[in-house]
């Protein structure tokens, strides 16, 4: 009894310290975003990630010639040590407040567990566009979701790993709103 006792303590702590990111946001112009990920020993790596594979990131400028490695689908710089990122990295982004729609575009609360695009979607009046989401399982849960202000790209959490998604959905109607957590402009 005591064995199996001692078993559950260590699996839930193992459980506990799983490894967890953290958005800190998109450039003002939206192409190239930071992601922090801090592990079970409590390291902390920065993630500097060009947003479109397609749009040269404007980045500080010793970032163009560091070798980048893939974090999912972003290519990215990555810095073991968060103190030789880039001097004031953080001034140069913007983190929007967490929103569920933008400018007619709504992200679906209901996650996609299987088949060949799990993930999360994203709907347009009748259109709909799936956003890969590696790892998204039938328990998974939303925790929180962004859409940078020019609308090209939205970021979110499913169990505390961070998943960004071009959007190529074409929103009907004009105007800018945000639900959820959003300011109406």
């Amino acid at each position: 009894m005591r064995l199996l006792l001692c078993a559950g303590i260590l699996l839930s702590g193992a459980a506990l310290a799983a490894d967890s990111e953290v958005f800190h946001g998109w450039s003002k112009d939206g192409s190239w975003l930071v992601v922090e990920v801090r592990d079970r020993d409590d390291r902390i790596e920065m993630h500097f990630c060009q947003s479109d594979p397609e749009v040269k990131p404007s980045w500080p400028a010793v970032l163009n010639g560091a070798e980048r490695e893939d974090l999912g689908p972003l290519s990215c710089v990555r810095f073991l040590d968060p103190n030789k990122a880039p001097y004031q990295w953080k001034t140069q982004l913007v983190l929007p407040a967490p929103a569920t729609s933008l400018n007619g575009i709504v992200l679906q609360q209901e996650l996609v567990p299987d088949g060949e695009t799990p993930g999360f979607v994203l709907a347009a009046g009748d259109k709909k566009q799936s956003c890969y989401a590696s790892a998204t399982r039938e328990d998974s849960k939303l925790q929180k979701s962004w859409f940078h202000p020019t609308g090209k790209f939205v970021g979110v959490m499913i169990d505390g790993n961070f998943r960004h998604c071009i959007v190529t959905l074409k929103a009907p109607g004009k105007g800018v709103k945000q639900n959820g957590g959003g300011k109406k402009k």
